[in-house]
């Protein structure tokens, strides 16, 4: 058996964070390393020692999630990062896409669905709640025009891939759903990156929904 993946829990409210640390310690296969109360103690303690995967709270005092993760991002530029946020945080959701955030949470989150999105993490799928997806389109009124898939490049296997991004699967998973080889799965990601010009999986994702690839509840 592989070592355990460890995990950081940053949020100001212990109660919260007793929560969050229960969760995990219950399930086999993850070690919570660090338990920290903001945003300034995170990026402190976590550049010294290093974890797997930090699940941040958006609103914490001395330094919020936002700069913490944005910090994080260049300090240890391998790390996962998964923010929590609520249906009032649509802002907070954009500033965590653009600070390097590799998914989002709402914090009524089962325990399930937090352990499944850290597992997803660390395979390389973006997690993205509906919720905050759908605020975070609502809010943007001069998005563009949805776009066809064709005029952007993408070819019916790539759209076809891009759909099961979106429904957070991992490389593996759209391997096993095509019944093609994980290399493959990941030559077409980096063409549907490339093709819609942006730089992470998240960021396809986001985008798909922006451009009317997928449908959004």
């Amino acid at each position: 058996m592989g070592r355990p993946v460890t995990v950081a829990i940053v949020d100001d409210d212990a109660i919260v964070r007793a929560a969050l640390v229960a969760y995990l310690t219950s399930t086999e296969g993850f070690e919570v390393r660090h338990e920290l109360t903001n945003g300034a103690e995170a990026v402190s303690v976590i550049t010294r020692d290093p974890v797997d995967v930090v699940v941040m709270d958006v609103r914490m005092p001395k330094l919020d999630g936002i700069q913490a993760t944005q910090a994080l991002r260049s300090t240890v530029p391998n790390i996962k990062i998964l923010v929590i946020t609520s249906f009032d945080e649509d802002g907070a959701v954009r500033d965590a896409l653009s600070a390097g955030a590799n998914g989002f949470l709402l914090k009524d989150t089962s325990p399930t669905g937090l352990v499944d999105a850290i597992r997803a993490v660390m395979q390389g799928t973006s997690v993205v709640s509906p919720g905050p997806i759908t605020s975070l389109l609502l809010q943007d009124k001069r998005r563009a025009r949805p776009v066809p898939a064709p005029e952007l490049g993408l070819s019916p296997r790539e759209l076809q891939i891009l759909r099961l991004l979106c429904a957070a699967y991992s490389n593996t998973e759209i391997a096993e759903e095509l019944f093609v080889s994980e290399s493959t799965v990941k030559t077409h990601v980096s063409g549907i990156m490339t093709k819609m010009q942006v730089p992470s999986r998240l960021k396809a994702v986001v985008r798909a929904y922006e451009l009317g690839l997928v449908e959004h509840s």
